[in-house]
């Protein structure tokens, strides 16, 4: 269109139709805009929309919380995890997993499948936690659960794996506890809740791995009975692969 044509369709165009243009415009910004924030808000857990919303001072630190006072979920031992998550097909695994991050992330604003680990577990591996994990400073234990089948039977292992992933104040002592240490997990005491789960055995030797994360930091004592150097993580690295480690891995 011409120059001398715009200005004549626009000296034609009735008071109105400006009016009615202008909120037209404003109703599509404010649609736009409400999208923006009801996306930024409602998938904290991608990576993008993370990132945005801590510059932006929306996003609460990630918090610990007294024992007792922990979000409500329930809580399974060794043979009901198995039975819990291996029955999940990959689509409801990867369901459960982004609605877990997203409770961590968020403080449990809209908690959903909150589930806390209880049982026996025997240390088999540590490692120091770096920045390409889920957060850092802090430690990865890697342990296995062990359970006894009946009275007379010794304590055997179990096919649950745990990557118990503490945030400490600084860089961890990885000989916190010794290899072979055993681990008692109690919802109460410890509130260890199931970040992420995947499926690592095969049909004929089905194995779970879970990666949690403590909730309540006071109940997590060395072997001498000191209280580990734990702290709240922020930030979080929501691009972080699971599992962390990679024995624990299907390739």
């Amino acid at each position: 269109m011409a120059k001398g044509d715009l200005k004549k369709f626009i000296k034609r165009r009735p008071p109105w139709f400006w009016w009615v243009l202008a909120n037209l415009l404003a109703a599509a910004l404010a649609v736009a805009s409400w999208s923006v924030c009801l996306h930024l808000f409602n998938f904290p857990e991608r990576p993008a929309n993370y990132n945005l919303l801590r510059k932006l001072k929306r996003l609460t630190p990630v918090a610990s919380y007294d024992p007792l006072e922990a979000p409500d979920g329930s809580s399974a031992n060794e043979e009901e995890l198995l039975t819990r998550f291996y029955s999940l097909d990959r689509e409801q695994l990867a369901a459960h997993n982004w609605h877990f991050k997203r409770n961590y992330i968020t403080n449990f604003q809209d908690p959903h499948a909150v589930t806390y680990v209880e049982g026996t577990y025997r240390l088999t591996h540590a490692r120091s936690l770096t920045p390409a994990d889920f957060f850092h400073p802090g430690l990865a234990l890697r342990v296995q659960a062990i359970v006894q089948t009946d009275e007379l039977a010794r304590p055997s292992p179990y096919p649950v794996i745990l990557e118990i992933l503490l945030p400490t104040d600084g860089e961890p002592d990885r000989t916190f506890y010794p290899e072979s240490h055993t681990l008692e997990l109690k919802k109460i005491d410890h509130r260890a809740m199931v970040l992420h789960a995947a499926k690592i055995g095969s049909a004929n030797e089905p194995t779970v791995c879970l990666t949690v994360v403590p909730l309540a930091f006071a109940n997590y004592l060395d072997p001498e009975g000191r209280p580990l150097p734990l702290s709240a993580p922020d930030p979080l690295n929501v691009t972080a692969t699971f599992p962390v480690m990679e024995e624990n891995r299907d390739d």
